[in-house]
Order: C-alpha cells, then structure tokens, then sequence
C-alpha cells in the first residue's frame, strides 16, 4: 500500500480561513529536533525517547497530512542528528558516528523521494523500525555502562580481589537488570 505525500508543489491552494482548518498534530513544546540539538546526543533516555516517539508517530499515520507531517519531523530530527555528529563535543565514538551519519543520509533520502508522490508503508515501518533500533542500541549502551560501573562499585566494596571479575559482573548486572524491570 501506497501513501499519497502532498508537497508544497501538488497540496491544494487554501481557500478556506485558517481558523477553519484543525490542526493534524499539536507541535510539542520542544520538537524532536531541538531535544536532539540541546542535549548535544548525550542525554541517552532523552535521545532514545525522541527516536521512539518519531518511529510510533511514522507508524501510525493513516492520512497522507499526517505521512507529511510524520516525514517531515522525522527528517529535521536526522537532519539535527547529522549535525550534532559533526559537532567536536559530541561523545559518541568516531566509528559510530560515521554509522549514524550514513544512516542519517539514508533518511534524508529515503525521505526526499517521498516528495516525488508516494511513499509506500514498508517504507513508513522501515524509517521506523530505524529509530526503534537507535533507541534501542543507545539504551542498551546505556545499560552496560551501568553495568560495568557498578561491577567496578562491586570490586572496589569487596576489597579489589583478584578473580572474581565475572561474579562482580553478574552480580552487577542482575542489580541493574532489576532497576529496569521496576
């Protein structure tokens, strides 16, 4: 199934008032894009939850202004993330950068032939399926990070003996693995 994208180029002039016309979608107090550009891509649940919120908005549109408008946020959010990514302070590791940058080039592709007239729905769940899998990573980053903190917490409480790296971890890990479960 094909979705009609209506561009600037092929949307009906507007007759009506605007006080007529209802709004598709409420615009958020801050958009995706702006969370992406203050929290410089190092505010991981931030970041994550923005990329999820963009996937679900992309999947549930069923009218082609809310594919536009779903699209359309959904490329200035990976525009802002590409330009984080060229951003010196950015503290996600060069070689995923450069995949995050590819991806972002994806989008923004992906995206720009939607304007030529249709885009179909795999395409919608593909964009994303992306964000969804973003997210995912950046939480789970996130997890194992916390995880090795607190292995470290672990050896440094019980003294720092020797040999006991992978019980400190799972020990660890069972601690954190419990915090996400509640």
């Amino acid at each position: 199934m094909a979705t009609k994208r209506k561009t600037a180029a092929s949307a009906a002039p507007a007759t009506a008032p605007a006080a007529t016309a209802a709004p598709v979608f409420e615009a958020p107090a801050e958009s995706w894009a702006d969370t992406i550009l203050r929290t410089n891509f190092a505010s991981v649940e931030q970041d994550s939850i923005v990329l999820l919120q963009a996937a679900s908005t992309l999947l549930e549109s069923d009218t082609p202004e809310k594919v536009n408008v779903a699209l359309d946020q959904n490329l200035k959010l990976w525009i802002a993330i590409k330009a984080v990514l060229l951003n010196d302070n950015c503290p996600v590791e060069p070689e995923v950068k450069a995949n995050l940058r590819n991806l972002a080039q994806f989008v923004v592709s992906t995206t720009m032939l939607a304007t030529q007239g249709t885009i179909e729905t795999r395409k919608l769940v593909s964009l994303a399926r992306l964000n969804m899998n973003i997210a995912e990573g950046l939480l789970s980053g996130q997890r194992n990070r916390m995880i090795q903190e607190r292995a470290y917490q672990i050896w440094e409480e019980d003294g720092r003996p020797e040999g006991r790296e992978q019980e400190n971890w799972l020990r660890a890990e069972a601690e954190i693995s419990g915090l996400f479960k509640v």
